[in-house]
């Protein structure tokens, strides 16, 4: 009747341990990153080869969890980061250049409309003057359309310089938590609730850059870049460090131990990777595109009004008079409309004729003069108008080439998430089956040790 009793008690022991462990796992249902507990149990077996059993123990309480499935997970959640990153900047940079204000191809179109105007009456000092005020809302398209675009760029490096401050903060928390995690099992205690946290951790890191996570013997995670660089090794954290030049951009270093190592700009993948892709493929050659634009326009317009061959009213040559200056590197006084009046204005190739439209003609002929520039990484012969056209249409594309990447990424993580939590996340209906289960197998135990306690009552009765 005592082994009966024990097997009751043990039975009762290891439903209380299960059921402890449903309602835990219905307790954090909503907790982020939580992994569901399951409960292993074994059999005890008797003494002898006639003993039925000594009852069951609980042989341990197993955190559910793939790392497969999570580092699955984690690789998706760079992805996304990525490409919702650079996205964000590409599409802005779309909407700026199709603005009616940026505009160059409108730009010139007015300039070009103000030319032709002119051409009746070239000696018109009110038309030569809207020619030259369409000259300066030319000029003022492409230096407000400079300087847009580095406001998105001084906003980029703010959010890079944000995101190393976080990265810096999240490493050093993944090497605290491998130190507890490891203490904690060395002495046999309870780290699940430790690596759930964890695992959080290197979900939000995996946000902010591609690593890679490997499990050492002891239980800690070392943790690197995609490119090998660590960044947590056990208990200790890298720091990654940003400097930014005087050029404005912005250089990455890496000390981990107390040994500095540098770091490329690109390769990082996450929201620092499409960053990375936003400045160097997207805002800064488009506006290193758009100074070259304004280079040409200066040297076009430049070489026909100030050669030996073109006058102005007073029969004075335009030697001298250029129209515009093109600053290279400039980001708010690109392209400049010079100090001149209207009469300085040469349009004419006779000294006295100041009548003659010769050279007004020329200058509207390099609407269909084509120049050789760099778009989008690609040299083409286009006109002016073309250039800018050309431009706008590769960053559009980009843009419509990045949402649909954005929308793969996010239903791609949406699989991962999904299959995540399909093993690891708590089911209200799973647990609610097992809280009937375990209370009736509790239930059940607790009749076989009354059972025992009553067979035991007859048996002293006997006597």
């Amino acid at each position: 009747m005592s082994l009966l009793s024990q097997i009751g008690y043990s039975g009762v022991r290891a439903t209380q341990v299960a059921l402890t462990a449903t309602g835990q796992n219905v307790a954090n249902v909503n907790t982020p990153g939580f992994s569901r507990l399951g409960v292993e149990m074994g059999s005890l077996s008797g003494h002898t080869a006639l003993s039925s059993g000594r009852g069951v123990q609980v042989n341990n309480i197993r955190r559910i969890a793939d790392d497969f499935v999570n580092r699955q997970l984690w690789r998706a959640t760079s992805h996304e980061s990525f490409t919702e990153s650079q996205q964000k900047y590409v599409s802005a940079l779309e909407t700026l250049m199709a603005s009616e204000g940026s505009n160059i191809s409108g730009g010139l179109d007015n300039f070009y409309a103000a030319l032709s105007e002119a051409t009746s009456t070239p000696d018109s000092i009110a038309l030569r003057q809207q020619i030259l005020n369409e000259a300066r809302n030319l000029a003022q398209r492409v230096n407000s359309l400079s300087n847009n675009i580095e406001t998105q760029l001084n906003g980029l490096r703010g959010q890079r310089e944000a995101i190393i401050v976080e990265l810096n903060g999240l490493t050093d928390n993944l090497a605290t938590l491998n130190k507890r995690i490891t203490h904690v099992e060395a002495s046999n205690g309870d780290a699940k609730a430790l690596r759930d946290q964890r695992d959080k951790l290197v979900q939000d890191l995996a946000e902010l850059a591609d690593v890679r996570v490997m499990e050492a013997a002891d239980g800690s995670f070392n943790v690197s870049l995609a490119n090998g660089q660590p960044l947590v090794a056990g208990p200790t954290a890298a720091t990654v460090k940003l400097t930014t030049l005087a050029n404005n951009h912005q250089d990455f270093s890496l000390d981990f131990a107390g040994t500095p190592f540098p770091m490329a700009r690109d390769g990082w993948g996450g929201q620092l990777g499409g960053l990375y892709e936003a400045e160097y493929n997207g805002l800064r050659s488009t506006q290193k595109t758009i100074s070259d634009i304004a280079g040409e326009i200066a040297a076009l317009f430049n070489g026909v009004l100030a050669d030996g061959n073109a006058y102005d009213l007073d029969g004075d040559s335009g030697l001298a008079l250029e129209l515009f200056t093109h600053t290279p590197g400039s980001i708010s006084q690109v392209l400049k409309v010079n100090d001149l009046e209207p009469k300085d204005l040469a349009f004419s190739s006779a000294a006295d004729e100041p009548g003659n439209n010769d050279k007004l003609r020329d200058l509207l002929a390099l609407k269909n003069q084509k120049v050789t520039l760099t778009i989008g990484g690609v040299s083409s012969s286009v006109t002016l108008n073309d250039a800018y056209a050309t431009l706008l249409g590769g960053i559009a594309s980009q843009s419509r080439q990045g949402q649909a990447d954005v929308e793969t990424a996010a239903s791609v993580l949406k699989q991962a998430q999904a299959q995540r939590d399909s093993i690891s996340a708590v089911n209200l209906d799973e647990e609610g089956v097992n809280l009937m289960n375990y209370q009736q197998a509790y239930q059940a135990n607790l009749k076989v040790i009354t059972t025992a306690g009553a067979l035991f009552d007859s048996v002293l009765g006997m006597f």
